[in-house]
């Protein structure tokens, strides 16, 4: 800032000048003018609301300048409510004469060029004429001009003829109002370069939006950036703009710290000098930390130098350009870890994920370890146990604002848009992954209110959106919504929303009980739907039995159970039975323990346990369970009803794969007469006990009544079920084991191979039924002497099945043993053309 102190130059006009002509308005070139000739602008744009009179208001304003400059058009523009024969142009002029300001004075000529709405004004067009003519009588020199060209050069020249004053003023050197840079900073370089690449010295004016979630490190980022490129400002000068109207007293401060006002000075007139000396200057970094509202931001940007601000809200594209900060990548994470405490890789890593990366948890997480000793899994118990008191520790000597800042957060929504935290509450016990939003907008029976008003009303529900983005309480797209885990954590320990009748974690299980599909076992049309819910599913059950003794109501225990049950069935018949064992064994136990052996959810609970044990190839513990079940289902429910004849058919299925052939063929063949009396000759139940029937009949070598029977079934699924329904798939295998075993190779080659590329395409590469066919075609091709063919796809089943099944499985064995007898034949057949 050396040179000649810059004049404050008032400017007066009507506002059609600052809107004409579009490309360069009246105004804006006399602001180029008055930034050209070194001087500083002062405008009552520059002003806050005051409480005093207009009048008075502008008189102030008035008083902080050292010369006006007033354009006068053919508008005469606003009177003054409390002067209302004047106009604030005319009032304007009127007291800088009082106080002995200079005054400039410029007239649109009569031949100048514009839009109508420059030259007329049918309310007051009398008065302005009268005060242009008083204008020229006044006995200040007045400067015609035709165009916006012609004022900048007129202003500019009239500027640097007039005498300046001399300063009062001591000269000011480099002014730094920037906070204690952080002890360490570690990763975000792509940021910051990206921060220095647009907030560059050579260019003026530019404003950046460092935005994100509380805890993502804007504040530190922000302070590292000012300290590392110190040396490029002048004038460096922090703001907390959380407050909005404790704003203008900061700006004041640095006006003070510049000279360029008295103390005593009123805060608008300081704030009006500061803005209009910084937008002729360019080596300079304000600082808006926390800002809210750009609208509200907005009057306090001079042009000229950088402005960085830092705030939750992701929507400043009308003023700034906004950066997005996010949290750590996983390594910057581990290395801030590992930067404070002694810990390995593996466990810097656990410790990171359960925080969820975000950058002042994470660091906060590693200074507690390293104050206290204490082990990562110490960490994480107290961190699910007490959430709040945890995550507000810091050091001996401060607590964390991490916990205060998302609290206060939460506070204000809830005052504002209470159904957003109703939302957020439900979100935290689900999964640290994107919430679909038609859990919420199709089960609002589940929701309490307002919430469930809400998600029925399409603008409310997508206002309720925008202000999550607003606030950055969560991540949003058009699908699902994303809560953080620190957020989440804070909220499971304390929402304030309303607590609903049973709690917050019962009607979490309510709405996810309610979501997913109950049928799932082959039926694809519910599998999408629960790929997207099963991790919230998880999630809300484990929530949900860490907290028993608090959830006593017995339709939520209920609940939770049927929900491990069906996860389960998911997991398995999407090819997954080991992954889905613990599932099954826990919601057995636990219906179990509550309503007792022969209950029917206790019995469903053991029918789906022991499909899971046939599906690993325990298959005595599965008949052992089995037997069981049906005895007590025959005892509770009747010899007729559908899940006795299910625990039957699911008998027979044990012995069967136990050799014990002709018990299976007894009890399959009763089980298929109930079930086409009780249920019909077309209903799903009855044709999979056609199908198994099927099974037993080629098992005792009757191939051809296999076949008929396999041809019936496989018929009535394709009606009934569709072409590529699992069950129709399967009946298609079993049709093709028959044509095998009757040694028509080549039309059982053809159904395999179709059956193959289905089961690939519904089901999956790596599922044990798509698998069970890549079994069958590789023996067909060994049949027809397609030796080479055989051996690579039974080499690539037997990696895929030791990987899915493991190695002991009888599946596996087979294709091992298949293999072994495809590689035996190659290598007679290279032995014997050696020989030849």
């Amino acid at each position: 800032m050396a040179g000649s102190p810059p004049r404050s130059v008032f400017i007066s006009h009507s506002s059609e000048l600052r809107d004409y002509p579009r490309d360069c308005s009246f105004v804006a070139a006399v602001e180029a003018a008055i930034a050209r000739a070194g001087d500083a602008v002062v405008d009552m744009a520059y002003f806050t609301a005051a409480t005093e009179p207009p009048a008075q208001s502008s008189r102030e304003a008035m008083a902080t300048a050292d010369v006006l400059v007033l354009i006068a058009g053919f508008r005469y523009g606003s009177p003054v409510r409390d002067t209302p024969e004047l106009s604030y142009t005319e009032l304007e002029f009127q007291a800088a004469g009082e106080l002995g300001i200079p005054r400039l004075v410029f007239l649109l000529s009569e031949e100048a060029r514009g839009p109508a709405g420059l030259f007329l004004d049918p309310q007051y067009g009398a008065r302005q004429a009268g005060f242009r003519q008083r204008l020229r009588d006044s006995g200040v020199t007045v400067t015609m001009v035709k165009s916006a060209d012609d004022l900048k050069v007129a202003v500019f020249q009239a500027l640097v003829e007039l005498p300046r004053a001399q300063s009062t003023t001591a000269p000011v050197g480099r002014v730094w109002g920037i906070p204690a840079r952080p002890a360490r900073f570690i990763g975000r370089e792509a940021i910051i370069d990206e921060l220095r690449g647009a907030l560059d010295s050579t260019r003026a004016g530019v404003v950046r939006a460092v935005h994100g979630m509380g805890g993502a490190g804007k504040t530190t980022l922000a302070l590292e950036y000012a300290h590392r490129h110190a040396h490029d400002y002048d004038i460096a000068w922090w703001m907390t703009a959380e407050q909005p109207e404790l704003i203008p007293a900061s700006l004041a401060a640095l006006a003070h710290a510049l000279h360029l006002t008295h103390p005593a000075d009123k805060t608008d007139v300081a704030v009006a000098r500061l803005l209009g000396v910084l937008s002729t200057q360019d080596r300079w970094l304000l600082v808006f930390d926390n800002a809210d509202d750009p609208a509200t931001l907005a009057r306090f940007l001079p042009s000229g130098g950088h402005v960085l601000i830092t705030s939750r809200n992701p929507h400043w594209d009308a003023i700034a350009i906004p950066v997005e900060i996010a949290e750590f990548d996983r390594h910057e994470s581990v290395e801030l870890i590992r930067s404070r405490s002694p810990i390995s890789p593996a466990d810097a890593a656990t410790l990171a994920e359960a925080v969820g990366d975000l950058p002042l948890v994470v660091d906060q997480a590693a200074a507690l370890l390293a104050d206290t000793g204490w082990t990562v899994n110490k960490y994480l118990h107290l961190l699910r146990a007490r959430a709040d008191d945890v995550l507000g520790q810091a050091d001996h000597t401060r607590r964390s604002a991490v916990p205060a800042t998302w609290r206060l957060a939460f506070a204000r929504a809830v005052d504002t848009e209470p159904a957003s935290v109703q939302m957020l509450t439900l979100a935290a016990w689900l999964a640290p992954e994107p919430v679909p939003l038609a859990l919420f907008t199709k089960h609002a029976e589940q929701l309490p209110e307002p919430l469930s008003g809400i998600v029925e009303d399409p603008l409310a529900w997508a206002a309720l959106l925008g202000g999550l983005r607003r606030r950055a309480l969560a991540r949003t797209d058009p699908d699902s919504v994303l809560l953080h885990r620190i957020p989440a954590a804070l909220l499971r320990a304390s929402s304030p929303a309303p607590e609903p009748r049973d709690g917050w974690c019962a009607n979490a299980v309510r709405l996810v009980g309610a979501a997913v599909p109950e049928k799932i076992w082959n039926e694809p049309s519910a599998w999408s739907v629960w790929h997207n819910l099963l991790p919230h599913v998880l999630s809300v059950v484990e929530h949900a039995r860490s907290r028993v003794p608090t959830l006593d109501l017995e339709p939520v225990l209920d609940k939770v159970d049927w929900l491990l049950g069906r996860a389960g069935t998911y997991i398995e018949t999407r090819g997954d039975p080991r992954a889905a064992h613990p599932y099954f064994e826990r919601a057995y136990a636990g219906v179990r323990t509550r309503l007792g052996d022969d209950h029917p959810d206790t019995l469903r609970a053991a029918n789906d346990l022991a499909g899971d044990l046939r599906s690993l190839g325990r298959y005595e513990a599965a008949l052992h369970l089995d037997e069981q079940t049906l005895a007590l289902r025959r005892r509770v429910l009747g010899e007729d009803h559908p899940d006795t004849l299910t625990s039957a058919s699911n008998l027979a299925a044990d012995l069967s794969r136990l050799g014990l052939h002709v018990r299976a063929h007894r009890l399959d063949e009763q089980t298929l007469a109930l079930r086409r009396r009780v249920l019909g000759d077309d209903h799903p139940d009855t044709l999979t006990s056609a199908n198994n029937l099927a099974v037993d009949l080629s098992q005792v070598s009757d191939h051809l009544s296999a076949l008929h029977l396999d041809e019936q079934t496989l018929a009535l699924r394709r009606r009934v079920l569709g072409e590529d329904h699992p069950d129709t798939l399967m009946s298609a295998s079993n049709l093709a084991a028959d044509l095998s075993q009757l040694s028509d190779h080549a039309r059982a080659r053809e159904l395999d191979a179709d059956t193959f590329d289905r089961r690939r395409r519904v089901l999956g590469t790596d599922h044990p039924s798509t698998l069970h066919s890549a079994n069958n075609l590789a023996a067909d091709l060994r049949a027809l002497h397609r030796y080479e063919e055989a051996r690579d796809l039974d080499t690539d089943t037997v990696e895929r099945r030791r990987r899915v099944l493991g190695g002991q499985h009888p599946d596996t064995c087979d294709s091992e043993r298949n293999l072994a007898a495809d590689l035996q034949v190659l290598a007679g057949s290279f032995v014997l053309e050696e020989g030849a």
